[in-house]
């Protein structure tokens, strides 16, 4: 399936920001999953809730999806199909101390590498995030510089084997100070609810990024907790604002509240688009 769309061009940094082939590219993105295991035992849904999914994600008017697993090959399809990009995060054990551990390292180096190769090129892959925030316990513990130094190790490992793919790491605001010398573009999550500080954190986040695109790989507001009305007004401030920042592109939390997470369904945050 992936042959009939081989004439798609990747995406590329340019500048500040990405383009396709002769377009700008500007992410308008929604995280999707993870969700219990379908019939297949894959934390994704069925591929017929996938398809009707996807549907309504086009008609919302995003192109990206934030994904927290591999995708098998079917999903990659029909991302492509729906004319949707994907970011992949690359799921390991980043929550324990790896850089102690050569198993672990090793089980990292594996991870990606076994990422990039399932995906193969796929038209539908926009990028891989080689690691999602790291807690800052961790990083203190093994020294911010060996820490950055051991994503770029991943970067390379995902190169090595795809030299034109994207890749970035997924930081936030609690380890700001990591500093990856290859990313290809810089990535964060952020969930402030307040205009000033969302604008003043998203200018420190361009300082930080220097000449690379910024991403808003996250941000999102509890409808159970803020409420459905304050929910829809700060994410239109919220797009508004990384838009008039000269962000490369937004990733909502989340398209549904269906989350599966840690062998349980999180039932007390509502954070999707759909019920």
């Amino acid at each position: 399936m992936a042959d009939l769309f081989a004439n798609r061009p990747r995406a590329i940094v340019d500048g500040k920001f990405f383009r396709r082939g002769a377009e700008k590219l500007f992410l308008k993105g929604v995280t999707y999953g993870p969700f219990a295991p379908n019939a297949a035992g894959e934390p994704f849904a069925s591929p017929e809730q996938t398809s009707r999914d996807f549907a309504l994600v086009r008609e919302l008017g995003a192109n990206l999806l934030r994904i927290y697993h591999v995708p098998p090959r079917w999903f990659l399809d029909l991302a492509a199909q729906h004319e949707l990009l994907l970011l992949i995060d690359i799921p390991w054990d980043k929550h324990l101390v790896f850089l102690d551990d050569l198993a672990r390292r090793a089980a990292a180096r594996q991870a990606v590498c076994h990422a990039v190769l399932a995906c193969a090129r796929h038209p539908a892959v926009f990028a891989y995030s080689v690691a999602y925030e790291i807690p800052a316990d961790i990083v203190r513990w093994s020294g911010a510089a060996c820490v950055a130094d051991f994503i770029d190790e991943l970067v390379a490992e995902a190169k090595r084997l795809d030299p034109q793919c994207l890749c970035t790491f997924t930081n936030f605001p609690s380890t700001e100070f990591l500093r990856p010398q290859t990313l290809d573009f810089i990535c964060f999550n952020v969930y402030l609810h307040q205009p000033q500080s969302f604008k003043s954190y998203l200018a420190r986040l361009q300082l930080l990024a220097d000449a690379k695109p910024l991403v808003l790989g996250e941000f999102g507001v509890d409808s159970l907790r803020e409420g459905e009305p304050a929910k829809c007004e700060m994410l239109a401030w919220q797009i508004e604002l990384a838009f008039r920042a000269g962000l490369a592109g937004t990733v909502v939390f989340s398209f549904t509240d269906d989350w599966h997470r840690g062998g349980q369904q999180i039932t007390d945050w509502h954070m999707g688009l759909t019920t």
